[in-house]
């Protein structure tokens, strides 16, 4: 009767959640995000380092085997050797790395049910693990103690501490010749058909096989994602329902951005992420999620909201009432009234009346270049008028400013800020840098389009969806639509007071948000919840995200779904700042408008995303003119 019995560890006391590769992986991406700034440029790319470990892992062992051991390796050689080639400077990090490897197997590993009765069936011999594996027996033991297995082990043999392996047969006997048992006395448990199985049973250990675990794993950039957002969709028996369906499908556009913002923070050191009202209300929650449950496996960064609005910034950034100063704003707004521009500097138009009545200004007029109209130049000479409206663009910057030192310590300090918002051209970005002019303020954004002014000096600006087609097709169509399904519904800021920002909210677009917006939120988030969970096991690079994000929302702009085309034609929400208005979507189409063919297609014309407009009407039709209209255009060589 056999006296001891031993066991493999990996994929057969212990399995991974992914491939062993990824476990690597996992370690190269520490280094990408904690040493970014000290590795060379070749080298700040997960996959290269892991390429370049695997050769040098290889290369150790070929070189022990050239000493007379088998062909095994060391992880601390092999860290020494790493951090000398990927590294700019000299760094002795290989017991950090080891430690933060453990660690990552730890995130990855749980106890296969497949061993707990082959315990129970030898709980009376005496257990050993014998392994072939890069780290010592001491790191083996933390990852079974870890997992807290059911039963006591003797004495773990690894390959990396004797530099002797199962395949060649001679770990076996080297266990077998400090234990002082002959072969007929060992049984043995693994997975792998070779090693744990012919080998030992050629030396003549009985053995017992156990399943191996396949996993598919190509370690280059690009490789595809394997989620399953299905497993979170709920049975569409109401409208809310499907609402939320929908929300599930969009949760990669809100997860991937949430996760690109904060890898860059992490890599650049970024202590605290700003999030800004009102999308940024949603956008944090995909930051407070992957805080949770953290898949980066280093210390993230804080997160907070700032309340702020073009509105609730533009007048505090002005140093004065000056035609100069407000073309940051007509550079945008070509025509405006004054009273849109008193709207826009959330200031009572009424106390300037006879100002505007002094110099002939009706303030519904639109007035175009408000700049080079000869009325308008005379009310910014006019020092009486320009005084009294100076004090109160004075009184603004006092508020706002009170408003960031009490509720978030923030101060125009030199200390750099970072914050995120939708886009889609920075205006509240430079607005804080014209009010902060001590602090360096970066901004991340979901886009970019081109800007109307020169930037301030103290901003810099990224984009998650940087691929130009991108943005001017498929995300320029859409750009209400991706404003309008990050909506909290708590109003925009329209200024400040006490310390405190003051929040205006239409009742309307409250409750379109608590019908439409907050389900499809809903779904976002628990679709995001299983993404991050995916993402704890598979690291990937922000970088590598975009790819899918840009296949989903083409997806979502040609085929959209009939209830975010409903979400869609259902808003309402504040655009005050440059028009003094709401907007709302038209009503639909009546039976004797859709009969007319010349003016639906006239309609069409005017609407920024044409397959919404077709789906919310009913008019199949019209696709057949779009498809036609895209092959005479390809014809032509007008579009791709």
């Amino acid at each position: 009767m056999a006296k001891i019995i031993s066991f493999d560890i990996w994929d057969t006391i212990i399995k991974r959640k992914c491939h062993p590769e990824e476990t690597k992986l996992a370690t190269a991406r520490y280094i990408v995000l904690k040493y970014n700034n000290e590795l060379k440029d070749e080298y700040k790319n997960i996959y290269e380092i892991l390429k370049r470990r695997d050769e040098i892992e290889a290369e150790e062992c070929k070189k022990n085997k050239e000493k007379g051991f088998d062909e095994e390796c060391r992880i601390l050689d092999v860290f020494k050797i790493l951090e000398k080639e990927i590294f700019n400077k000299e760094m002795n990090i290989e017991e950090e790395l080891l430690r933060e490897e453990i660690e990552a197997e730890k995130r990855v590993i749980f106890i296969n049910p497949e061993i707990l009765p082959i315990f129970e069936k030898y709980k009376d011999l005496k257990m050993y693990c014998i392994s072939d594996f890069y780290m010592s027996a001491e790191n083996l033991k933390e990852l079974l103690d870890y997992l807290n297995i059911p039963v006591k082990i003797e004495k773990i043999y690894s390959s990396a501490d004797y530099l002797l392996n199962k395949r060649t047969g001679n770990l076996y006997k080297k266990a077998e010749e400090e234990l002082g048992i002959k072969t007929e006395d060992h049984i043995h448990v693994g997975d792998n058909q070779y090693s744990d199985i012919e080998m030992a049973n050629s030396l003549g250990i009985e053995t017992i096989k156990t399943t191996k675990t396949e996993f598919d794993f190509v370690p280059e950039k690009g490789r595809k994602f394997n989620f399953d957002l299905s497993c979170v969709k709920k049975e569409e028996d109401s409208k809310e329902d499907r609402i939320f369906n929908t929300g599930v499908d969009l949760a990669p556009l809100l997860y991937f951005f949430g996760y690109s913002i904060i890898e860059y923070a992490i890599k650049n050191k970024i202590p605290t992420v700003y999030y800004a009202t009102r999308e940024g209300e949603t956008f944090i929650k995909i930051h407070e999620l992957i805080k949770e449950n953290n898949p980066f496996g280093v210390k993230l960064p804080s997160s907070d909201i700032i309340e702020v609005s073009r509105m609730g910034t533009f007048s505090a950034s002005l140093k004065e009432f000056s035609i100069l100063e407000l073309l940051r704003l007509w550079s945008q707004y070509r025509e405006q009234s004054m009273k849109a521009l008193f709207k826009t500097l959330a200031i009572d138009i009424k106390p300037y009346q006879k100002y505007m009545d002094k110099y002939d200004i009706d303030i519904e007029e639109k007035i175009l270049c408000p700049w080079f109209d000869a009325r308008v130049q005379e009310l910014c000479l006019d020092k009486e008028f320009t005084e009294q409206v100076n004090k109160e663009i004075k009184r603004k910057r006092e508020e706002i400013l009170e408003y960031f030192e009490k509720s978030k310590g923030i101060v125009n300090d030199a200390k750099p800020m970072f914050m995120v918002d939708i886009g889609w051209r920075g205006t509240i970005q430079d607005n804080l840098a014209y009010i902060f002019t001590n602090k360096k303020i970066g901004g991340y954004y979901l886009t970019l389009y081109d800007f109307y002014n020169i930037q301030p000096k103290n901003t810099y600006k990224l984009s998650f969806i940087d691929d130009k087609n991108i943005r001017d097709n498929e995300v320029a169509s859409m750009i209400t639509l991706l404003e309008w399904i990050y909506n909290p519904g708590t109003g925009s800021v329209t200024g400040y007071k006490d310390g405190k920002a003051i929040r205006k909210a239409k009742d309307e677009e409250t409750k379109i948000v608590k019908e439409y917006i907050k389900p499809m939120q809903e779904g976002m988030l628990e679709g995001a919840k299983v993404i991050n969970e995916y993402m704890k096991y598979h690291p990937y690079e922000a970088e590598e995200t975009k790819q899918y994000v840009y296949e989903l929302i083409r997806k979502t702009k040609i085929n959209p779904s009939k209830e975010l085309i409903e979400a869609y034609y259902s808003m309402v929400f504040n655009d005050t700042f440059g028009t003094a208005e709401y907007v709302e979507k038209d009503d639909k189409l009546t039976f004797m408008q859709k009969l007319n063919i010349f003016k639906c297609r006239n309609m069409l014309r005017d609407e920024t995303w044409k397959e919404a407009f077709i789906v919310y009407n009913n008019l199949g039709y019209m696709n057949v003119l779009l498809n036609f209209k895209a092959v005479v255009r390809k014809i032509l060589g007008k579009g791709k």
